[in-house]
């Protein structure tokens, strides 16, 4: 059974069609799109998933994560936003890179794909140093006396008493 001519007619102009417009984007620049590829942690051997994993789903690692420590009070599994930050953009750095900033680790791909990160307006956009980490398990505030709200003053703001 042939197909009628102007099938044929039609799906070779398609062909023609779909073929001038990868060329027209090639010549254009919007073919010629490079993916980000930020500076791997020197202090890393390896993620906590491989690359491909992390770039496909870390934002659901982390929203699984939040629940988690929001809900359970469950701090410090692999998905922790504390430990991509200890890694990707710690503390002790000689430059602290702030996430406006497009040498953050997050900046150059949410730039990308035009995604927002808004993960640090509530924390923060580098990694603690030891002596914050330490105290994260315990229930007391790693900011405690920084100018940070600690357990016993959101506790009285919603007017927990001592007992609860």
């Amino acid at each position: 059974m042939q197909m009628p001519i102007v099938i044929k007619l039609i799906f070779a102009a398609l062909l023609w069609l779909s073929a001038g417009l990868a060329g027209a984007a090639e010549n254009s620049g919007f073919g010629a799109v490079s993916i980000p590829d930020p500076v791997k942690p020197a202090a890393a051997d390896e993620c906590v998933e491989p690359v491909e994993v992390m770039r496909r789903d870390h934002m659901k690692f982390l929203d699984h994560q939040r629940d988690r420590t929001v809900i359970d009070g469950e701090r410090g599994s692999k998905y922790s936003l504390v430990g991509c930050m200890d890694c990707h953009n710690p503390a002790d750095s000689a430059k602290v890179v702030r996430y406006e900033d497009p040498e953050h680790f997050c900046a150059e791909c949410h730039a990308f794909a035009s995604v927002k990160i808004d993960c640090f307006e509530c924390h923060a956009d580098r990694g603690l140093a030891k002596s914050q980490q330490s105290a994260l398990g315990t229930g007391i505030s790693p900011w405690r006396n920084r100018g940070g709200l600690d357990l016993t003053t959101l506790q009285h703001r919603a007017g927990a008493s001592n007992a609860d």
